[in-house]
């Protein structure tokens, strides 16, 4: 009996929210008394709640396969849960995205832009072992074979690296390119927003509907459901906020009808605080903002996908790499 309640309060929860964003994405669409700002960043926002779940299934998916050659790469979260839903919105929204290399003017942007990232961890793993007397392993709970070797431990991480480079640059591509060329903003502000999307859905979406896959509670479903409502709210809230700064009047904030939104745009808000506030953990996290914003930064600079992409795949390489030695050594 208390299996056949829990499915059902599962089901209803997952309704609630496809009605929910069902709702949220025809308000959008249809109110055009929103700032033009909002609604472009509220239809980022509920792509994000759509990836998030993208993830989820994909993820789910892939603990089925795993160690399935070809078909086990393809269901990774990375691809069929991030990639290949991000080159599909970039194409449902209009945005082209340059596959060529950068030129040759832009080489030494673009190499910067790769290398600082894994350099910025292996600067904390020096910090935290010198000042704190702490790992970088420990502070991500890496941990490896006592005989493995650094071969092995390269090999391994590779494949993982690269398509986590390859799907979150793409993303970091099309978040920049949408806040830049619909939004409005200028490529400093849009390197920060980039930044700061991204990483709310890497280290709160992404990280809880996992999370959700792996223990599949009824109060979870509930809680992640309230999370991806809260996420297209917040980023309504977000864009009719910037309006606000812009026309530097209260006139687009201060209407009663926009209170839930920023309701619920502040609990996302606390959710996305929540993972900074704790020490060393939050570190991680800071790393992984700066590491998308240097990515943004590579990319509108060297006008290339495959800069951030190669940059995120390093950091992700150097994170593995650099918990390893630390094992090693200590």
């Amino acid at each position: 009996m208390n299996c056949e309640a829990d499915s059902d309060l599962s089901r209803d929860a997952v309704a609630s929210l496809v009605s929910s964003l069902t709702t949220v994405a025809r308000e959008l669409r249809s109110d055009r008394s929103l700032p033009s700002e909002a609604t472009e960043v509220g239809r980022l926002g509920l792509f994000l709640a759509c990836l998030a779940v993208a993830s989820a299934v994909s993820y789910w998916v892939a603990l089925r396969l795993r160690g399935v050659p070809i078909v086990g790469a393809l269901s990774s979260p990375n691809v069929s849960g991030l990639a290949i839903p991000t080159l599909a919105y970039a194409s449902y929204r209009g945005v082209s995205l340059p596959f060529g290399p950068p030129e040759r003017s832009r080489l030494a942007d673009a190499l910067a832009t790769a290398l600082a990232p894994g350099l910025a961890v292996v600067a904390t793993s020096a910090l935290l072992a010198v000042g704190f007397d702490a790992s970088y392993a420990a502070l991500v709970g890496w941990t490896y074979h006592p005989e493995a070797s650094v071969a092995t431990a390269a090999v391994r991480a590779a494949e993982d690296a690269a398509l986590a480079g390859l799907g979150f640059g793409l993303l970091v591509a099309v978040v920049f390119d949408l806040g830049s060329s619909r939004v409005g903003l200028s490529p400093a502000r849009a390197v920060a927003a980039t930044a700061a999307l991204v990483t709310f859905f890497r280290s709160v979406l992404r990280d809880a509907a996992f999370t959700l896959v792996v223990f599949p509670k009824p109060w979870r479903v509930a809680t992640v459901s309230l999370l991806l409502v809260a996420t297209v709210c917040g980023c309504v809230a977000a864009g009719v906020t910037y309006r606000s700064a812009v026309e530097r009047s209260l006139r687009p904030v201060s209407r009663p009808a926009l209170a839930p939104l920023f309701a619920f745009g502040l609990l996302g808000l606390v959710a996305f605080g929540t993972v900074f506030a704790e020490f060393p953990g939050g570190v991680e996290h800071l790393l992984r903002a700066l590491a998308f914003g240097v990515a943004a930064f590579g990319y509108a600079r060297a006008e290339s996908v495959w800069v951030p992409a190669a940059a995120l795949a390093l950091f992700s390489i150097s994170v593995r790499l650099v918990g390893f030695v630390e094992l090693a050594a200590f």
